[in-house]
């Protein structure tokens, strides 16, 4: 079968991104399909509507330019904007272009908006769509155009609609959102989320055969993923360490707290941080496969990532997890979801760090992924 797969692939920095884009494809590729990803970039789709303002007299100009409140934020905007041009230029040491280039097959064509989509369809028996934050609005910021494309509103109706693994990362939509996902979900051959509270949201679209199925990563082994750094020239260490890694999301926890406690442990820190975080300490601008290989090897994880969680009990780490907040607590579902799927207790991080030594029965992980990998049925509705 040829499939079309609908997820988020083009990020500089975002580990998980393209880990859950290579798992899901290389498993079908496996399973013997033409598996292909289609490359739809939700830029254009998500520019905001804004309205016309007057024209604003010259004299008025400079007035607001001489405000010193305004010039100091204007100065603080500029110094932040050239430190992201910076980020984003040192982000290329990761070679995410070319991990992609090597291990997923991609479409020729490179889609700018929903309305391509529409009018020139990727060719394929079967549309995937899945995983990661696809069917979370709050990731657009004009929502309509790029929650069509997501739920698949485009090509031939005889193409076959599959979700695997979507995350809605939140409990409730909108009556405005339900109301258009519902027709599009009613054409879906198979409906799976990856969060628990996933489920309710489809059955509140008329979907009552929904399946909560694990993260597209865990449904290959370690030694998968072992296989892409096996070949590759990496900078090994013998000093002990702990493996940082930290999406740029609102947490309310210190870096000094974290760097303290590994002091007192007489453990380095590997920092990898994601999502442009930008601040004073030292960072590792790993690869892909140096990614899997310093999580692998490092004594503890501590991370507020969901796919670092998952890819630390496939390499059976000691990993601890800094909760999100603010606006992006409901996030967390994401990390109980997974505590939940393994029966683990949470693990997330405390003030004495005491989690990262609470003990985890691997014998039980192990079985329990294996489980997972044998109980998906996605095989059996494409």
């Amino acid at each position: 079968m040829k499939i079309g797969i609908m997820t988020f692939w083009w990020s500089k920095d975002n580990y998980g991104q393209l880990l859950q884009c290579y798992a899901l494809q290389k498993y079908l590729q496996d399973m013997g399909h033409d598996a292909y990803l289609i490359r739809y970039l939700t830029d254009y789709d998500n520019i905001m509507k804004k309205t016309p303002f007057a024209p604003v007299p010259y004299i008025k100009k400079m007035l607001k330019a001489l405000n010193p409140i305004k010039l100091y934020n204007y100065l603080c905007y500029k110094i932040k904007s050239m430190a992201v041009v910076r980020e984003n230029r040192i982000n290329d040491k990761r070679k995410f272009e070319d991990f992609r280039k090597k291990y997923i097959k991609q479409s020729e064509k490179i889609y700018y908006s929903y309305d391509e989509l529409k009018r020139n369809p990727p060719q394929a028996d079967v549309y995937i769509v899945g995983s990661d934050q696809i069917w979370n609005p709050d990731a657009f910021l004009s929502k309509e155009k790029p929650m069509r494309a997501y739920f698949l509103d485009f090509g031939s109706p005889l193409t076959k609609r599959i979700s695997y693994a979507p995350s809605f990362c939140q409990e409730k939509l909108s009556d405005e959102i339900i109301n258009m996902i519902t027709p599009l979900l009613q054409k879906f051959s198979y409906v799976s989320v990856r969060e628990k509270p996933g489920i309710n949201i489809c059955k509140s679209c008329g979907i009552d055969n929904v399946e909560w199925v694990p993260d597209p990563t865990m449904l290959l082994n370690a030694d998968a993923y072992r296989a892409l750094y096996r070949n590759e020239v990496l900078e090994k260490t013998n000093k002990r360490y702990c493996f940082f890694y930290y999406l740029n999301n609102c947490c309310d926890f210190s870096f000094k707290t974290i760097y303290d406690w590994a002091k007192k442990k007489n453990l380095e820190i590997v920092y990898v941080s994601a999502n442009l975080k930008i601040d004073k300490y030292k960072k590792t601008y790993a690869t892909i496969p140096e990614w899997i290989y310093l999580l692998e090897h490092a004594e503890y994880v501590i991370t507020n990532s969901y796919h670092c969680a998952v890819f630390s009990l496939l390499f059976e780490k000691k990993f601890g997890i800094i909760s999100l907040s603010g606006e992006l607590v409901r996030l967390n579902d994401r990390l109980n979801s997974l505590f939940e799927q393994f029966q683990l207790e949470k693990r997330f991080l405390d003030s004495n760090f005491s989690v990262l030594d609470k003990e985890i029965n691997w014998q039980f992980i192990s079985e329990k992924f294996q489980i997972l990998r044998d109980s998906c049925r996605l095989a059996d509705f494409i």
